[in-house]
């Protein structure tokens, strides 16, 4: 009897204990999961962290090709407002130059600076027009700024013109307030030189030089340029003055020859 009653306790016992087992199976179930979570965790955050690497290159691609497409529409612009910016100058050139020709009282043909001479680049210029423009041997040409030179050569489609500061130039010119003359010659540093003025002359910096008018080549009146110096050499008779041409011949790029 006892016997019996010994193995209907353990049997109790045993079912006592998993009750107890089956109630508490989802919170010790839970406690492996969050433990298994844990220790697994470094690996989820790495397999995370590459799965987001292609939606971070894709938008990254796209903004490089679009800002790559803007830098070449902006490279594109800039280029076009220079190119406008040219054409809006080169426009008033001519604008001065059109109303500067009506204004004169000789007749002229207008022409475009294609070249220098490459052995004197600084004293000779190549224009786009010769005999077939009205462009001829020996005639002076100015710009809307004063004069120039004259045309040494003509061919039919283009002409070169030796600059007034050119060292083998010679013009006969005066000093437009005292109507004192003198001959203007070139110099290798880009200005003249005017030779010849009377030793009791009051010849000053400021004073305007202009064409006397001698011969047939270059008109009465036209302005050559301002003294920026006078002085007398040893031994000479005369003094003279470094004259500053009225127009930059570096930045000619329109005249008008005389014809």
């Amino acid at each position: 009897m006892r016997a019996k009653n010994n193995i209907v306790f353990k049997t109790l016992v045993v079912a006592v204990l998993f009750a107890i087992l089956l109630i508490n199976s989802k919170n010790i179930t839970s406690q492996l999961r969050v433990r298994f979570t844990d220790s697994i965790s470094p690996a989820l955050k790495a397999a995370h962290a590459l799965s987001g690497i292609p939606k971070r290159i894709i938008p990254f691609y796209s903004l490089r090709e679009e800002n790559r497409s803007l830098r070449e529409r902006i490279n594109i612009l800039d280029r076009q407002i220079e190119e406008a910016k040219i054409l809006h100058n080169e426009n008033a050139r001519l604008r001065d130059l059109i109303g500067f020709r009506k204004s004169l009282s000789y007749t002229t043909s207008p022409a475009v600076v294609i070249g220098r001479d490459p052995t004197k680049w600084s004293n000779s210029i190549i224009i786009d027009k010769g005999s077939s423009g009205g462009i001829y041997q020996n005639k002076a040409a100015i710009s809307t700024k004063g004069l120039v030179g004259r045309v040494v050569e003509a061919g039919r489609y283009s002409s070169k013109i030796l600059l007034i500061t050119d060292p083998n130039s010679k013009v006969g010119v005066i000093i437009q307030r005292n109507r004192e003359g003198g001959i203007l010659v070139g110099r290798p540093d880009g200005r003249c030189k005017m030779v010849y003025i009377a030793m009791d002359s009051d010849a000053a910096p400021g004073d305007k030089v202009i064409t006397a008018g001698f011969g047939s080549i270059f008109p009465k009146d036209i302005l050559v340029g301002e003294i920026i110096k006078v002085g007398k050499e040893p031994g000479r008779l005369y003094k003279y003055a470094i004259v500053e041409t009225a127009q930059d011949m570096s930045r000619l790029e329109e005249v008008l020859c005389i014809r």
